[in-house]
């Protein structure tokens, strides 16, 4: 059997990568239509998946329903040559829509809730949609809740392990700790009417950082001149063993900052708008740290970075990534056996 598996963003890939595995050890044929995000088709080169790319969208929201028309008619013209008897993605409206043309199931994974636009669409045309169990949205009947995250789909032990000298790629001293800061464009749909972090405070922030602590920028946006020589300069297949080596993350994204806590590192994610997944991270497990980018809180944020660069590793926060990975289900296999029993009924 045909899946087609639509990708939005490079996170998607890594969460859809061991997925496609165990999916192809049971004799799939696996296609997926690629939105050319920042790094994604990098990732699935590096991964040797087999995809067709969907154009590159736009972060302007009066753009957005023509890259909607352009990526149906293209998703629409894959599935037509590829025929997939089940559709595959993470929170897209194109898929629902192509599915419903088709007549064919379409699963969808979603964990983030301010995003009404999308969801407005693929859950019409969805055939279950699975998210975190504290998820803070009800879908209904075909709402399925799983006790996990999609970041531990790809960064469980048994997936993820890193080189131990991986500081010299960076040009680091193997003892050397260092900050990384991740820093987002903020275009995606569920940021349009979300406050943002301005630019020039944003900037500053970081530059008072780098007088004091070695640092790696991680950035989607164009960075100042006395701030790019910090740019993450490696392949994005390299990104997460920057992430794992790091003394603490700091930065704007949701997504990277869960990926900080799967891998035992503290995490400080600044930004006006939270998510299910990163309060119950911060409640439960204290591996993310929820600061919003007022004057107060960047003075707290400031304090707990200087807190965590000044001390010694702290011990609990491995204990506590044991402590979450022991407690929470294995997100690759449900769903696995959720395609496989969609296409069975």
């Amino acid at each position: 059997m045909n899946i087609l598996v639509d990708i939005g963003h490079p996170a998607h890939v890594h969460f859809f990568y061991p997925i496609i595995k165990r999916l192809k050890k049971q004799g799939y044929n696996i296609l997926l239509s690629i939105r050319e995000k920042d790094c994604s088709v990098q990732i699935a080169c590096s991964y040797k998946l087999n995809y067709i790319t969907k154009g590159k969208g736009s972060y302007s929201f009066l753009l957005k329903p023509f890259y909607l028309v352009r990526s149906v008619r293209k998703i629409y013209s894959i599935a037509k040559k590829f025929k997939p008897d089940i559709f595959l993605s993470f929170a897209s409206p194109y898929a629902g829509l192509v599915s419903r043309l088709l007549n064919k199931p379409h699963i969808v994974f979603d964990d983030t809730e301010p995003d009404p636009v999308l969801q407005c669409i693929y859950r019409n045309f969805s055939t279950q949609i699975i998210t975190p169990a504290c998820f803070q949205k009800d879908f209904g009947k075909k709402h399925i809740k799983i006790n996990s995250y999609k970041e531990l789909a790809y960064l469980s032990p048994q997936n993820f392990q890193t080189d131990p000298d991986f500081r010299k790629e960076l040009g680091f001293q193997n003892d050397q700790e260092y900050i990384l800061v991740r820093l987002v464009n903020h275009g995606a749909m569920h940021d349009l009417f979300s406050k943002k972090w301005p630019y020039a405070d944003k900037m500053h922030f970081v530059e008072r950082l780098t007088k004091i602590y070695p640092i790696v920028i991680s950035s989607e946006i164009p960075l100042p001149q006395c701030l790019e020589k910090f740019r993450f300069r490696l392949s994005e297949d390299k990104f997460l063993h920057a992430l794992a080596h790091a003394k603490i993350l700091v930065g704007e994204s949701a997504t990277v900052a869960t990926e900080s806590a799967m891998l035992g590192v503290p995490a400080l994610f600044i930004d006006y708008s939270t998510r299910g997944y990163i309060n119950e991270i911060e409640k439960e497990y204290g591996l993310i740290k929820h600061l919003q980018p007022t004057e107060n809180e960047l003075k707290k944020a400031e304090d707990f970075i200087h807190h965590i660069m000044k001390n010694p590793v702290n011990k609990e926060y491995q204990q506590n990534k044991q402590k979450l990975l022991s407690e929470k289900d294995d997100v690759v296999g449900f769903m696995v056996e959720t395609v496989n029993q969609t296409l069975l009924s």
